[in-house]
């Protein structure tokens, strides 16, 4: 059986001993109902795991005589998948599945043809319900970082601040004439772009094409937004030379 595993960031983990924050201790003590001497993993979010065992300190929960995990981490380029914003349960199932793929951010964004919006006194509160999923799905699959999530933006705004030297870009776009078929770069920074379920309109393919983004589309059938985000992540992933999403544990 495997352990059962507990995310805590950096600053609560010092002298072989980690901290867990309110609600993991809460999982681990009234959730799991794991008991004291228990072995447990922790991770950090940014590439460092821990196995130990655990310990009650009135109220907090620890894990103590951590033992660093060996991380299988390759060169892969690190990923940004452009997700323009769907209906709240499929985006969810985009973060949870890009993060078991390997994707290492996630960046919502507001295209022209975008039917949902997130109502700015709704915006914080829906941003940590992503990190929590991004979160959890990192903890399942055995991760050892969190990929990051941020606020929506326009993207044109996201084109235009991606879009230098080290970067590549991809936009994949049911009408495109070339399907995927070329392997991505070994290292670097890659952003893929995938739209609404209404498509991109075309002044922004123009624009992606103009900063030099590569422009395919995802076989011959129409995908729904979400099969194609999840479905991209994949194969960019499972073809490249590295082997294996970074940071993976």
């Amino acid at each position: 059986m495997s352990r059962k595993r507990f995310f805590v960031p950096p600053k609560g983990i010092r002298e072989g001993v980690a901290i867990l924050p309110p609600d993991q201790a809460h999982h681990l003590r009234h959730v799991l109902r794991l008991q004291p001497e228990s072995a447990v993993e922790v991770f950090d979010g940014q590439g460092r795991g821990y196995s130990g065992v655990v310990e009650f300190a009135g109220s907090a929960v620890r894990v103590v005589s951590l033992r660093s995990l060996p991380s299988r981490g390759g060169t892969a380029p690190f990923l940004t998948l452009g997700m323009a914003l769907i209906k709240a349960d499929r985006m969810e199932m985009v973060l949870q599945k890009g993060t078991e793929l390997g994707a290492d951010e996630f960046v919502p964004l507001i295209s022209r043809r975008c039917s949902v919006r997130v109502q700015d006194r709704k915006l914080q509160e829906r941003i940590r319900r992503w990190e929590r999923i991004v979160r959890e799905a990192a903890k399942q699959c055995r991760r050892l970082t969190l990929p990051a999530v941020g606020a929506p933006i326009e993207f044109e705004r996201f084109v235009a601040e991606r879009t230098r030297p080290g970067f590549e870009g991809f936009l994949w776009h049911e009408r495109a004439a070339d399907p995927w078929r070329a392997a991505p770069p070994a290292t670097g920074q890659v952003g893929l772009c995938v739209g609404p379920e209404g498509g991109w309109d075309p002044s922004e393919v123009g624009l992606a094409e103009s900063a030099g983004w590569k422009i395919f589309r995802l076989g011959d059938t129409i995908l729904r937004a979400e099969t194609a985000a999840i479905a991209a992540v994949a194969l960019f992933r499972f073809s490249s030379p590295a082997q294996g999403p970074p940071g993976s544990g």
